[in-house]
């Protein structure tokens, strides 16, 4: 005789309308957000996770197989994030919702972060997560889990939009880029996030490809060709 397969679990329950609540119901994170959990992206409205965030395309070898990033070309080459505090950003931006005042960080000292592994996450630390390593708690209208800087197989970057709830805008463009996407970077471009954040991206070779490719060689005089 056939049986009937039990229902499927009842998924948790939204919190009353116009409540924020103090934890999430899905994940228990503690001050979730307004809206939705920026730990976990619960909707509150709706009692609904957000839909996975289509993967970036990888590179394709000419043997079809995914692409791996190029240890060499990492190697050969240093990128390191500028993050500081845009004033320009700061008086033009809607990061903001309507009426609420932010001051802007007078006398904040730029900080240079150096990229490493594969994923650079860009947010505010939150109390179970492990911390960002593009730290913006400091910045209010950045979210939790804000952006990932994303490895390419190149040796460069590129920029992926997590959902956040104010967006992620790249090389002064005033739309936001679309979330889950992985956007290229190149040495000099910037990042705007939060309420005042601008990252601007920088990439230097190695001591060690400097000297490989001639940096390091003494002058030659143009008129006897002899060193220096």
């Amino acid at each position: 005789m056939a049986t009937t397969p039990p229902p499927p679990p009842p998924s948790a329950p939204p919190p009353p309308a116009g409540a924020a609540p103090a934890t999430c119901p899905n994940c228990g994170a503690a001050e979730p957000g307004d809206v939705f959990c920026e730990v976990c992206g619960y909707d509150f409205a709706t009692g609904t996770l957000p839909a996975a965030a289509p993967p970036a395309p990888a590179t394709a070898k000419p043997s079809g197989e995914a692409a791996e990033p190029d240890p060499v070309a990492a190697e050969a080459s240093e990128w390191t994030a500028l993050v500081e505090a845009d004033r320009a950003w700061y008086e033009t931006n809607e990061a903001m919702e309507p009426g609420e005042t932010v001051a802007f960080p007078e006398g904040r000292s730029p900080v240079e972060v150096p990229l490493a592994g594969q994923i650079v996450q860009l947010g505010r630390r939150g109390t179970s997560a492990p911390p960002p390593g593009i730290d913006l708690t400091e910045d209010p209208g950045a979210s939790r889990r804000h952006a990932n800087l994303v490895a390419q197989p190149d040796g460069s970057w590129a920029i992926v939009d997590e959902g956040s709830t104010n967006g992620t805008r790249v090389r002064g463009g005033r739309d936001p880029i679309p979330g889950g996407q992985a956007v290229p970077l190149a040495h000099g471009d910037h990042i705007h996030v939060g309420a005042w954040t601008r990252i601007t991206l920088r990439h230097e070779p190695t001591a060690a490809a400097a000297q490989s490719s001639g940096g390091d060689d003494p002058a030659v005089d143009p008129g006897t060709g002899a060193g220096g």
